[in-house]
Parts: C-alpha cells; structure tokens; sequence
C-alpha cells in the first residue's frame, strides 16, 4: 500500500504541476478582482478513488488545533466526515465547513456524541496549530467532535491523493481545490462521497446513523 500511496501522490504532484502550467487564466482573473469578488476560486473535479483500502493506512502524524499530535488510525472504531479545506479561504471552505454542519446537525444526540468531523488544511505554511484554533473560535466549533489538522507538504498531497481530493496552489497564495466531503466507516474505508457545495444531507446523515449502528 505505501508505495501505491507514493506512486498515487506522484501522479498527483505531476498532474498539478501540469494543470498550473496550463492555465494562465488566474493572473489577469486576479488583477481584475475586487476583496469582495471570490469568483476566481476554481472548484476542481475529485477522482476516482478505492473504496476497499483504509485511509488510514496513510501513516502520517498531524497537528491539532489544539496543538497536539495524531494520526489518522486513532480515529478507528468510529465514523469519520471528513473534508480539506484551508483557512483564509472566504470562498468555498466556509461553505463546506457549513455543509458537514448542516450533516451533523441531521444526527441525533447519541448518533452525534459517535462521530468525529475532521477538517485536514492545504495549507501547511499558514494553517499552524494556533491558526487553526483561531479559526475553530471564530466559527464556533470548539466541541470535541471537530478536528482541525495540518501537517506536511508531502502528507497532505498523499492524504488527498486517497480521498480524491485535487487541489493546486496558486501565485496569490491561495488554493483551487475540489469541493469534497468523505463519510469512512469504522476501519477507514470510504463509504460515500458528497462533492459539490450545499449539497442535500438527508442520504448522508441515514449514511453515518447506519455506520454508528453497525
């Protein structure tokens, strides 16, 4: 699996450096926007992705917000919604945060107090542990059901290389990225895939109370 992982994150690597080189299109959109005009985030289409291999094989160890340690198979034995996204986006990020809210919100008390939102950043350079929890205070997300995660370079293009999360840097800093919200079961595996931004939740929040239950 590692070196599936390493070929995958290689091909990911190449495909951004392709799709950077090709498209100009970014400079002169950026020259020509105004603070309040977010029409230069590109959503990017996720890939395909294997459903019979844990996430959790990634063996990488993440920061907290809270400033401490983890990796990713320390969440075993509980569902997982889980999503990337940076956090000076004022784009699409706020909007995903907001959707795995409003999939939370569907769960009943119990089915709720079983299942961790994880929120892994792209951005490993402005994303530091006291930026994150900044961000958790700002949005109001400081309960125990909510991580925020940041770790290195390599290990964020691996991780979303296996959810089939794309996403390229750009010169002003920020990030084009696709629009994704996984649901892993107990041990890890992707079960169900939501892209696109306020999508419905009712499938996906009947998706996570079966996972509890099971």
């Amino acid at each position: 699996m590692n070196k599936l992982l390493k070929l995958t994150a290689l091909a990911s690597l190449i495909f951004a450096a392709q799709s950077l080189a090709q498209d100009h299109s970014h400079h002169d959109m950026h020259k020509n926007q105004t603070a309040n005009d977010h029409s230069n985030h590109t959503a990017i289409n996720a890939a395909e992705v294997s459903h019979s291999e844990s996430v959790y094989q990634v063996d990488a160890t993440w920061n907290t917000h809270k400033n401490s340690e983890l990796k990713l198979s320390e969440l075993e034995g509980q569902p997982v919604i889980l999503s990337m996204i940076y956090g000076s986006c004022t784009t699409a990020c706020p909007v995903l945060v907001h959707d795995v809210k409003r999939l939370y919100s569907k769960l009943d008390e119990d089915t709720k107090q079983q299942v961790k939102l994880v929120m892994v950043s792209f951005d490993t350079a402005r994303d530091t542990p006291e930026a994150l929890a900044d961000y958790v205070k700002q949005y109001k997300l400081n309960n125990d059901s909510w991580l925020f995660l940041n770790g290195s370079e390599q290990d964020i293009r691996t991780l979303a290389t296996v959810l089939g999360v794309r996403y390229r840097q750009r010169p002003d800093g920020d990030f084009d990225h696709s629009n994704l919200i996984t649901i892993l079961d107990k041990q890890g595996l992707i079960v169900e895939r939501i892209e696109g931004l306020s999508q419905p939740m009712e499938k996906p929040a009947k998706v996570v109370a079966k996972l509890v239950n099971d």
